[in-house]
């Protein structure tokens, strides 16, 4: 699929060298973060501390052919979405642009999906405050890029300028999970992935003025996978006895594919004394045996600059339905006579993919140059019945889980 994106943009334009404006520029991240707990959380952040869970670098290629078209090709360097321990090149962006007037753009090739409000910019760690975006927000979409096209309509209104982007695509994704006692097909804890295809469309609306932005949005996907999709978890009854059996996903129906509704808002407005507030919203439905993802997400920020200081506190939280939880806890406390099937108990509640937790954050950004931040944060997990964000240690789960986080980073652009 990259191959054939790049050798779109290099036929395309047969354009002399001369004729073509191009400009390079460059981001990256160098972030450190540290917890106060021996089991990871977002993957890599323990208490050994990790480089992994924010580091990356990135350049940018973008063309001008002349007015009407461009291109551009975007790629990075971050740890893997296939692997716990390997690093990745990835292509971000790789499009095609037309512009047949001023307040019309269409784009075809690899683009990413405009949905939060710092999605499109979420590498670029130098356009933004957070030493981490609140993942319990970020997290909601089963993609952020996709290969296909976009038109974007815009308009001038008395003080704001408003667009409305409609985009349509696919993208082959991984679902990261995690299992405490054993994997799928392994007899012990840890990580696996499985690759899901995803055809994506949606509308969003953004408002933009000098000081404040508005963005709502509704999208749609439509996710499968090789050998199907398991509707549901069934109870095997009376297995070892009246009343005593256990769940086993491999006895579910398969679904082709399964729809995925997503609506999303968010706003970053200027009050009075300089102070800025921001907020998102997310809300996914996903009717599956990973039930757990049909959850909301949501946090408020606020902020306010002192010259190249920007201190902030935000407050984030996620969870899933409470049907979705009530079948976590139900399978997770399932008990037989067989240790191996309570292991493959706390399998089945694993792959459900729950989410109860909020964070508090507490940071200050710190502009060394026009392009460059300093960032450092505090922040607080707390978790309820059960977080797929935590790789819950053996023997145990993730519920009421308390997990402080330090984070400093330096991340730039050019």
């Amino acid at each position: 699929m990259k191959a054939k994106l790049l050798l779109v943009l290099a036929v395309a334009f047969p354009f002399s060298a001369s004729a073509v404006d191009m400009t390079w520029s460059g981001f990256g991240t160098l972030g450190f973060a540290q917890s106060n707990q021996p089991y990871p959380y977002l993957r890599f952040i323990d208490d050994g501390g990790t480089f992994k869970s924010d580091s990356l670098l990135g350049a940018q290629l973008d063309l001008k052919f002349d007015q009407h078209w461009g291109a551009a090709i975007q790629a990075k360097l971050a740890p893997s979405d296939s692997s716990d321990t390997e690093w990745k090149a990835f292509l971000s962006w790789a499009f095609v642009s037309w512009r047949p007037v001023d307040d019309i753009l269409v784009r075809v090739g690899k683009l990413r999906v405009p949905l939060m409000l710092n999605t499109e910019n979420s590498d670029v760690g130098a356009t933004y405050d957070f030493a981490r975006l609140p993942v319990e927000v970020y997290s909601m979409a089963p993609t952020t890029d996709f290969v296909g096209f976009s038109v974007s309509k815009s308009w001038l209104g008395a003080d704001m300028e408003w667009t409305l982007d409609g985009y349509y695509g696919k993208a082959k994704n991984q679902t990261r999970f995690y299992g405490r006692e054993i994997q799928d097909r392994v007899p012990s804890p840890g990580s696996w992935f499985d690759e899901i295809d995803v055809k994506s469309g949606g509308l969003v609306l953004t408002a933009r003025g000098l000081d404040n932005v508005f963005r709502v949005g509704v999208h749609r996907a439509k996710v499968s996978k090789l050998g199907g999709m398991a509707r549901d978890i069934p109870y095997v009854a009376n297995v070892f006895g009246p009343g005593v059996g256990f769940y086993d996903v491999r006895r579910a129906e398969l679904w082709d594919d399964v729809d995925i509704p997503v609506q999303t808002a968010g706003a970053s407005v200027l009050l009075p004394g300089s102070v800025r507030l921001t907020g998102e919203y997310a809300r996914t439905k996903f009717a599956a045996a990973s039930a757990g993802l049909n959850r909301w997400g949501a946090y408020l920020a606020v902020s306010r600059q002192f010259g190249i200081w920007n201190p902030y506190v935000y407050y984030a939280k996620s969870k899933s339905t409470d049907s979705s939880l009530s079948l976590y806890n139900t399978i997770n406390q399932n008990l037989t006579p067989s240790p191996s099937v309570n292991d493959f108990q706390k399998l089945n509640a694993d792959i459900i993919l729950a989410y109860d937790q909020w964070t508090g954050a507490i940071g200050t950004s710190v502009r060394v140059t026009p392009r460059s931040l300093i960032k450092a944060e505090f922040s607080q997990t707390n978790t309820g019945q059960v977080s797929s964000f935590v790789d819950a240690p053996s023997g145990g789960d993730s519920a009421n889980k308390r997990i402080n986080i330090v984070s400093l980073s330096y991340s730039f652009s050019f």
